[in-house]
This record gives structure tokens, sequence and C-alpha cells, in this order.
């Protein structure tokens, strides 16, 4: 069953939560908006790479214009599909208000990150030497829900 809303009510506008619908829905109409050799590059630039962030933490240069432990962020605003974008971003309207409410706006949006970034860093561990992107804000959301 997927939930379509909730009956928690909250205090707090949640901005946090809008803000980070709307980088995430941005991020892939970008996406959606290169062709497939640019989609590559670009996954390859954004995303978790866990074979080039190893080599970046033993301090050997991947030569990306982008420094490979900023992936740990902005990979969580890629998605590989309308599908995956859609089922994130539906869990994060249903419930992320409900823990922005909680915690505050910058609490929340620290504990979103953070928790995107120990995702990643779970899924680096368990395959240091892939060269498939990993991205999706999947991890964040599951602790956020």
């Amino acid at each position: 069953m997927v939930p379509i809303r909730d009956n928690n009510p909250t205090k707090i506008t949640p901005y946090v939560t809008y803000g980070l619908i709307a980088a995430n829905v941005l991020a892939f109409l970008y996406e959606a908006s290169l062709p497939s050799q640019g989609l590559n590059g670009f996954l390859h630039l954004a995303a978790v790479v866990p074979r080039e962030l190893s080599l970046s933490f033993a301090g050997i240069s991947v030569h990306q214009p982008v420094p490979e432990w900023a992936t740990l962020i902005t990979s969580q605003f890629l998605h590989g599909g309308f599908l995956h974008l859609a089922g994130n971003m539906l869990f994060l309207w249903i419930f992320g208000n409900n823990v922005e409410d909680k915690l505050g706006h910058a609490k929340y949006l620290l504990f979103y990150l953070s928790c995107g970034i120990l995702a990643s860093l779970t899924q680096w561990y368990f395959a240091q030497d892939s060269s498939i992107p990993s991205l999706g804000a999947s991890g964040a959301m599951s602790t956020t829900g």
C-alpha cells in the first residue's frame, strides 16, 4: 500500500521539505534534458562513483572539477528515472514535514543530508571498487520517513 497523505498536523510551514522537493525535481529536469552521452558524463561527475571515491580517500586525484567528497551530497538530488523520483518525493512530501516540525528547519536539513551521506558511504563500503554511479535520495528518505 502506498500512502498518499498522513493525519499528523504540523505547527510550522515545512520550507526545507519544499526546498528539497524543488531541488530534486529541478535536478531531475536537468538530467532529463541531457542527451545520453551528456547524462552519462554528468552522472559520473555528480553521483557517487565508489571507485573514484576510494581513490579520493587514498589521496589520488580522479581529475574531476568537483571534489569527489562533494558527490556524497550532490548524488542525493539525482534520480535514475521518473518513478525513482516520484517515489522518493511522495515519501518526502508525506513524512518530511513531520520530521521538520519536530527538529526545526536547520536540524532537519542537517539530519536529512547526513542520512544521505551515511547511506552513500554504506553503499561505498560494500562496493568500493565499483564504477557504477550511485545516486538518489532513497538513503535520506528511508531515515526521514
